[in-house]
Formats: C-alpha cells, sequence, structure tokens
C-alpha cells in the first residue's frame, strides 16, 4: 500500500511511504520525504515538494493508494493549504484521503522516544511501572498551546486521555497526571520543561509528523475507523475580513 503523507501544522513536510501489501507490526518504509520549517510559506513550498516526493524515482515507479493529510489544530492558513493540497491529489487520482490530528502524530514520536529510552535503561518516572503518558503541547500562538495528554494504544496509535484544548502554557500543567512533554510549545514556554513532579520536555519538539500519521492512519483504518478530514481549528482564524468597505472622501 502507497500512502502520500502530508503535514502543515506548523512547516511542511510531504513524505511517500510503502506499507506493503500485509503490514502486520512493520512500520511504513519511508520512499521519499521532503519539509521545510517556515510556519509562513505552505502556499508557495506546498506544490514543488509535492512534485519532488511524486517524481522520486522511489514513488514513481507505482500508483498511490491513499492520501493521509492532518487534521490540526493548527493555525487556519498552514492547515488549510495542506489539506486542500491533500483532497486535490485524491481527486485527481480518484484515492480516498483520510485524516489525523496532528498532536496524536507527535504524542506517537514521544511514546516512540520513551519506550527507546526505557529499553535503554534511561527511563524514569510514572512509565516504568505503568503505561507512560505524554502531554502534549504544539504552539498554537498569542502565548497560547494546543495540547492533550495520550498513552499508547499498541505499537502505531494513541490513545487521547482530554479533549483536544487551545489554552495558556500553565493550564496545559494542569490536565494530569503525565511522564512527559513533548511537542513545539516547549521551545517557546521554559514552563513547559519545569513541568511538576520533574516531568521531563521530550526532544520531540515538533507540532506534527507525516510519517508518523501515516502510522496511525494505518492502525485506525485496520480497526475499520472512518477518518475524516474536517479540519480542527478550536478558535477563529487570525485574519479576517471586513464587514464593509471604508468610505474615501
Amino acid at each position: 500500500m502507497r500512502i502520500l503523507s502530508i503535514d502543515s501544522s506548523l512547516g511542511t513536510q510531504v513524505t511517500a511511504l510503502d506499507a506493503g501489501p500485509a503490514r502486520g507490526d512493520r512500520a511504513p518504509e519511508v520512499l521519499a520525504a521532503v519539509g521545510q520549517d517556515s510556519p509562513r510559506a505552505h502556499a508557495e513550498s506546498l506544490g514543488p515538494m509535492l512534485a519532488q516526493v511524486l517524481g522520486h524515482p522511489r514513488v514513481a515507479d507505482r500508483p498511490l493508494d491513499a492520501v493521509v493529510a492532518a487534521t490540526g489544530p493548527a493555525p487556519f492558513t498552514g492547515l488549510r493549504a495542506g489539506l486542500v493540497t491533500a483532497r486535490t491529489v485524491g481527486r485527481a487520482r480518484s484515492i480516498p484521503v483520510h485524516g489525523i490530528p496532528s498532536l496524536d502524530a507527535v504524542a506517537r514520536l514521544a511514546l516512540d522516544r520513551l519506550g527507546a529510552e526505557q529499553a535503554a535503561g534511561r527511563g524514569a518516572g510514572r512509565g516504568a511501572a505503568s503505561a507512560p503518558v505524554v502531554l502534549v503541547a504544539t504552539d498554537a500562538r498569542r502565548g497560547e498551546v494546543y495540547a492533550a495528554r495520550y498513552r499508547a494504544r499498541g505499537a502505531d496509535d494513541v490513545e487521547r486521555l482530554d479533549p483536544l484544548s487551545v489554552l495558556p502554557p500553565a493550564r496545559a500543567l494542569e490536565l494530569g497526571p503525565f511522564d512527559l512533554v513533548a511537542g513545539s510549545g516547549c521551545a517557546l514556554h521554559p514552563e513547559l520543561g519545569r513541568a511538576p513532579a520533574g516531568a521531563p520536555a521530550a526532544a520531540v519538539l515538533v507540532s506534527g509528523d507525516a510519517a508518523a500519521q501515516a502510522r496511525l492512519a494505518l492502525a485506525r483504518l485496520d480497526r475499520g475507523e472512518q477518518l475524516g478530514t474536517e479540519p480542527i481549528y478550536l478558535r477563529h482564524a487570525d485574519v479576517h475580513m471586513p464587514s464593509s468597505r471604508k468610505r474615501v472622501s
């Protein structure tokens, strides 16, 4: 199964993956990937990045089977650009388009990192004795973060423990107990790195991840879930059209 995965939650990522005819517990193989970090260059970057990935020799040799796109929560303009691109590719190639919340992908990356550290004997906190919990906090601008807590659901999925919210960093820390903090909010709000109970900030400082969201999509599709592509904004856009024309004297 060939998947094109697009994330535009903060910067832009376009990734093509091969899940194989019978994936089992094997993670999808990344065939080609390209990304850029600017949170304001989605419109001009998505077209060239898409062409680069789809034109890669390892991708162009076989047709795509599905598209996966990040649904947020994320700032309005970037999220919209990624979803429109994903839907356009889906329509043009007559393949399904599936949506995955951006914070879910960050949680999966963080839990992978925590599991690797525990396996190497460096794990600490509640996760050593019980299922670890990660607080994901990504940049929502205006001094706020998008936040929710997660724990693992098998090797490729996550279970969300709270509703997706937009709130000040201090309130995100009050959502409940957790073992580590992950997400781009950690780099912007130092208080997230000084979380209660000594929970460490994870090295996963992103707002989404195209490869991880493909893993989540495959796990959820295997369970027969419907993965809608409606964007999750949580608040109104930063830019508003004027309600009336100004008079010129």
